[in-house]
């Protein structure tokens, strides 16, 4: 494999340094916006000399502050090969190309042997780059959010079972008390009745008890009349005679 010469003190030695750039881009870009740039970077390294090592999407995350009003950013990672001049290149592209808001590059190894250093880039970690992930606060906001809802979904079943519970509790205890009320009053009815009963036999006894008083009175008042009509019939005699 060859690659470019680069104007710089590595390059008389074969070796390059080793960079890598992250990158903010705009939170609505989408996986053919990522690919095109993808596209451009790789191309850039090429025309360059240099070679793009890995690459990772590392999803949309929240800023610490806002950029250009955007609270959100994707993440690309990218490590690459090459010298300081394709580093000015790469920059002056980032610069103008509109889905990226920031990027920072930094040297993270020197007098790198490129053929000791294979590339870890292949076309499906390419695609898998421009998958962004959402945001963990997004997934944690969701995730209390259906947990909530899961909460509130059992506390109203919850409440739903104890007012079915305590509408049969109520109906059980009207039905009790209809039931207890039906049997009072009927227990009351019986029992007037029978006193109704009692009152009208003791009043038919004491009936008959003075109809045989008062005719055992006027049998008596019958037997002493004869006697005293022969008392009032008999005359008066004289004393002495």
């Amino acid at each position: 494999m060859s690659f470019t010469p680069i104007d710089s003190y590595s390059s008389l030695r074969n070796t390059q340094n080793e960079f890598e750039t992250t990158m903010i881009l705009r939170p609505d870009t989408n996986k053919e916006g990522i690919q095109e740039l993808v596209v451009r970077l790789q191309s850039l390294f090429e025309a360059n000399g240099g070679r793009m090592q890995k690459i990772d999407n590392w999803g949309r995350r929240t800023l610490a502050y806002p950029i250009e009003t955007n609270r959100q950013g994707i993440y690309l990672y990218i490590r690459h090969l090459g010298g300081s001049q394709m580093v000015n290149e790469l920059e002056r592209n980032l610069q103008i190309f509109p889905t990226v808001m920031r990027y920072l590059t930094v040297v993270i190894d020197d007098n790198v042997d490129p053929e000791a250093r294979p590339s870890d880039v292949d076309d499906e970690t390419l695609d898998a780059a421009t998958e962004s992930a959402p945001d963990p606060v997004d997934i944690a906001a969701e995730a209390a959010a259906a947990e909530k809802a899961a909460a509130d979904k059992i506390a109203a079943e919850a409440a739903a079972e104890k007012a079915a519970a305590d509408k049969i509790v109520a109906e059980a205890a009207a039905a009790e008390k209809a039931i207890a009320d039906k049997a009072a009053a009927a227990e009351k009815a019986i029992a007037d009745k029978a006193a109704a009963a009692e009152k009208a036999i003791a009043d038919k006894a004491a009936a008959a008890e003075k109809a045989i008083a008062d005719k055992a009175a006027a049998e008596e008042a019958a037997k002493d009349a004869p006697a005293v009509e022969a008392d009032a019939q008999t005359p008066a005699t004289k004393d002495g005679e």
